[in-house]
């Protein structure tokens, strides 16, 4: 491996500072930036220098003084609003949720579209992609030259480094190159990663996990998925596929998942996996092609049956629990996280699982590990998904320490000093 070059750590330096000031809320001061990055005060002073010319960051007002003698009053620096906007896109199996999201990771708009991307080839779906976007840039009174980067969640084996999906239930075929198909479409980078890694940037950007070092990420809906955060970074992989929680492997022989693959964890934890444990009791399936919202009904209608004392529908629930726990606990024994955060889609049965689960993580978990976690789980909105694409964008365009090729940032700043001026 070769050593970094100073732009190398220059851009290093510049996204430790950037990410600094958003997990600390949006306010922070120089020598607070110098103490929580470790950075000197004069590669902090230089940073931010660059930052305000820019017209990324904003010195406003003096933070709540503490007692601190004669010394000068902090002064406080923020992201600037209105430095960039970048678009966010999440590929579902029912829907295309967009967004608009400043450089602060504020939603500005939002739209759900209903659409069944599984009918589409991979260019229409690209095209789909492409409106949708414009139409929500639109819809917030921004040009889209002003868009400095395009985010995309798909569900399934991304490759976020080429933008290649290998696999998803949103496509047709396998190896698409979305990425590609969606780059003549926009001035801006695209970025394509699988959806629970957006999940997973959201929590530790602004959510449950924010600001720690190592987090485990599970979500729970018609599939199992997971993002992993090892010493403060989310984990891709050699190729950008890593952390496939939902595929890892319970049993030889065991029941087909939707991956063309037996066995896996999401095979008894997902939504199709309850419904097909239902079904074994009875339950009334229609034969016929389900769509998301028919899926989800009667996904519905299992968790009231259980949930009435249904014995046989209760038991579905506790064995989901117990491979669940099975699999966190092989996961926090090899990962030794901080926290685990589960979290649930449209459907929620955490009461009906959770103690299962917990029971076989107490049990399962090594003696020196039991007490060093948190498990935590809540409920997403389709703002999660906005949020995560914001963080994978903001945080590519971050790290490369370049303009953004939208909104001339020079004028911006040009227009904030003549402020302060008069």
């Amino acid at each position: 491996m070769s050593a970094r070059g100073p732009a190398i750590i220059r851009n290093f330096n510049r996204f430790d500072v950037l990410h600094t000031i958003r997990l600390h809320d949006n306010q922070i001061s120089r020598s607070e930036l110098a103490e929580v990055t470790g950075l000197s005060q004069a590669t902090i002073s230089s940073i931010v220098s660059h930052l305000i010319e820019e017209g990324a960051l904003i010195e406003e007002g003096s933070l709540t003084p503490a007692i601190r003698g004669r010394g000068r009053p902090l002064v406080s620096l923020r992201l600037a609003p209105d430095y960039m906007y970048v678009a966010g896109v999440k590929i579902a199996t029912h829907q295309i949720v967009v967004s608009l999201t400043d450089f602060t990771g504020h939603i500005l708009t939002s739209e759900n579209i209903s659409c069944e991307p599984l009918e589409l080839t991979a260019s229409r779906l690209a095209a789909f992609v492409a409106k949708a976007v414009r139409g929500c840039v639109k819809k917030a009174h921004i040009d889209l030259t002003q868009v400095s980067g395009v985010g995309v969640g798909v569900p399934g084996f991304v490759d976020c480094s080429s933008g290649t999906v290998y696999w998803s239930p949103v496509f047709q075929t396998r190896n698409i190159e979305f990425a590609k198909l969606l780059r003549p479409k926009f001035a801006a980078p695209i970025f394509v990663e699988n959806d629970a890694n957006l999940v997973t940037l959201a929590e530790h950007w602004f959510g449950l996990a924010k600001g720690l070092k190592h987090v485990i990420v599970i979500t729970i809906e018609h599939g199992t998925g997971s993002g992993l955060i090892i010493n403060g970074s989310l984990f891709r992989g050699a190729r950008g596929i890593g952390a496939e929680f939902g595929h890892t492997k319970l049993v030889f022989d065991g029941p087909p998942c939707q991956c063309g693959q037996s066995g896996c964890m999401e095979t008894h934890t997902a939504g199709f996996a309850i419904l097909r444990e239902a079904q074994a009791l009875g339950f009334p399936i229609p034969s016929k092609k389900l769509d998301y919202h028919a899926r989800l009904g009667l996904l519905q209608q299992v968790v009231e049956r259980a949930e009435n004392g249904d014995q046989g529908y209760r038991e579905i629930f506790q064995k989901m629990g117990q491979y669940l726990g099975l699999g966190i606990a092989n996961l926090v024994n090899l990962i030794n996280p901080e926290r685990v955060v589960i979290c649930e889609g449209a459907v929620t049965c955490s009461h009906l699982y959770g103690d299962a689960m917990r029971s076989t993580i107490r049990e399962m978990v090594i003696a020196p590990l039991k007490d060093n976690f948190d498990l935590l789980i809540h409920h997403w909105g389709d703002e999660v998904w906005a949020r995560g694409a914001a963080s994978l964008v903001l945080q590519e365009l971050d790290q490369r320490g370049s303009l953004p090729m939208g909104f001339p940032a020079r004028k911006a700043a040009k227009r904030r000093r003549r402020s302060r001026a008069s």
